[in-house]
């Protein structure tokens, strides 16, 4: 049970200046793993307003503070997403929420995070001026060219897939620019997973009779560090003026037009969404031209053999 003499509401009675630091020490060397288990079963849920459609609705985020949310998922959540997090944060000047805590109860992970209010872009994009679009738009941009220029050794190395503390066992990959609501892989590396995407386009030209003509992919540029999944409802304003990055459960490592790929997922599309797309991930046209090709064989067709080994 937790301790009643250490309510939530407590922080409230904290200098704001104050706030950061209390909250941290708190949840960091206070609370248990089950005590944090029991306020989540007793605190509100976070309502994602920016999320129009139903199923963009997200497994439950919890309310635990006026601080602290804790995220809770299942094979979508993992140690990875709060390790990318902080090396974001070490490595860039990106306004990313700390992470606290993951720690996992059954087959769900909870991640114990810092609350950043604001409003998502998919809430508020319609009502911003073009110059304020068009700003958000070049400072996305800042932010994903920060991206590729971080290092780990997983990055060194060329792993593909989430970030992981043990090389030796690569993570399966995630994310919208994989196409499917699967797993991929795990890959050893680079080789290992434009081999897999050319298999998924052959799988494409074959059942849907694409093109041969479609070129194959191609590395022609390292694997970086990748959000993943940089859509309006994973960039907030926070009332502190600043512009967050949230949701990095579909980080990893990957080629650069992954970002872009993954940015295709949006939807609804705001207005010249493709346009933002082209100005903050780059243009990639060869690699979007394949990419887009290859998306049956990443969604529809993912279990279809890929005929290059598989003789039908």
């Amino acid at each position: 049970m937790v301790n009643a003499a250490r309510p939530a509401v407590m922080l409230i009675s904290y200098h704001l200046s104050d706030i950061r630091a209390q909250s941290e020490l708190w949840w960091e060397e206070s609370l248990s793993d089950q005590e944090i288990f029991e306020l989540c079963k007793k605190s509100p849920e976070l309502r994602i307003l920016g999320s129009s459609q139903p199923r963009l609705q997200p497994p439950p985020i919890f309310i635990i503070s006026p601080r602290v949310i804790v995220k809770t998922g299942w094979y979508k959540l993992g140690e990875f997403e709060s390790r990318a997090m902080e090396i974001a944060r070490a490595q860039t000047s990106i306004p990313v929420p700390k992470p606290l805590r993951i720690f996992k109860r059954g087959d769900t992970f909870f991640l114990a995070m810092e609350y950043i209010k604001g409003r998502s872009l998919d809430w508020c994009w319609e009502d911003l001026s073009l110059w304020r679009k068009f700003v958000i738009a070049w400072t996305l941009r800042g932010y994903i060219r920060q991206l590729r220029r971080v290092r780990t050794e997983q990055i060194e190395r060329q792993i593909p897939g989430p970030l992981t503390d043990d090389l030796s066992k690569p993570l399966k990959c995630f994310g919208p620019a994989m196409g499917a609501e699967y797993h991929c892989g795990p890959f050893s590396s680079a080789a290992a997973l434009f081999e897999w995407l050319n298999g998924r386009l052959r799988v494409s030209q074959y059942i849907r009779e694409r093109s041969l003509d479609t070129p194959p992919f191609v590395q022609r540029e390292p694997l970086v560090l990748v959000h993943g999944d940089l859509t309006p409802r994973n960039v907030v304003l926070g009332d502190d003026g600043k512009l967050w990055l949230i949701d990095w459960g579909s980080s990893g490592v990957y080629p650069p037009w992954f970002e872009a790929g993954g940015m295709l997922f949006t939807d609804p599309q705001p207005s010249w969404w493709k346009w933002v797309r082209r100005l903050v991930a780059g243009w990639y046209a060869r690699d979007m031209y394949s990419y887009v090709a290859a998306l049956y064989g990443m969604t529809t067709g993912f279990f279809v053999p890929d005929p290059l080994v598989h003789r039908y």
